[in-house]
């Protein structure tokens, strides 16, 4: 039997305080939260302001080099962040199929808290902006990035009933959404096993 099959079987003996199995979906819902809607949002936010530049346009005067140089870096810089994207995905996937509730502190999460949102925010937006040369996409990368703060508000208050003072002290050392600590994540396992009384 598969690691899957092995989760179906345990969902369907799991039932939440109202006494009704979580569907897959919901287990997963739990454990993405509103990602998902905020990457639709700013899909839809992306091609709201291709549609406006029909009339509103902020042009910027790049040479054909520098459009190319500049291209070539975001387009690292997305591949980059897929690839953070998809461990990400794995991280929480094993979370979710082993039946595990613990904080998940390695990997993406050792920059951020939320890598699904950071890749997010630095990945489409800049692409668009150097690809149409248009600063019109600025907008739309301004209002994910502050949507993006108030989500993480939301759902940190429910990371922190879940998992109380090991997410506060996690959230002490790694950034939410701008890795500007580096691998601030190895900083705070560290200090939990200083932190952890040794037995004799």
């Amino acid at each position: 039997m598969t690691i899957f099959n092995q989760f179906i079987e345990r969902n369907k003996t799991i039932t939440n305080k109202k006494g009704t199995t979580p569907s897959l979906f919901s287990r997963f819902k739990n454990l993405l939260g509103v990602g998902p809607y905020l990457l639709l949002l700013g899909f839809i936010l992306e091609a709201l302001t291709i549609a406006m530049r029909r009339w509103v346009s902020f042009p910027m005067s790049l040479s054909f080099e520098m459009q190319v140089i500049l291209s070539i870096v975001c387009i690292t810089v997305c591949l980059m962040g897929i690839t953070w994207f998809n461990r990400s995905l794995n991280l929480i996937k094993v979370n979710l199929l082993c039946d595990e509730s613990k904080l998940v502190t390695h990997g993406p999460f050792n920059y951020v808290r939320h890598p699904l949102y950071a890749t997010l925010l630095f990945t489409i937006p800049p692409i668009l902006i150097v690809c149409f040369s248009d600063l019109l996409f600025l907008f739309p990368w301004v209002v994910i990035f502050v949507l993006s703060h108030f989500v993480v508000i939301m759902e940190e208050q429910v990371l922190v009933k879940r998992f109380g003072e090991d997410y506060e002290n996690y959230r002490r050392f790694v950034p939410a959404l701008i890795p500007y600590k580096g691998a601030a994540g190895r900083r705070y396992r560290e200090y939990c096993d200083l932190s952890t009384p040794k037995n004799l």
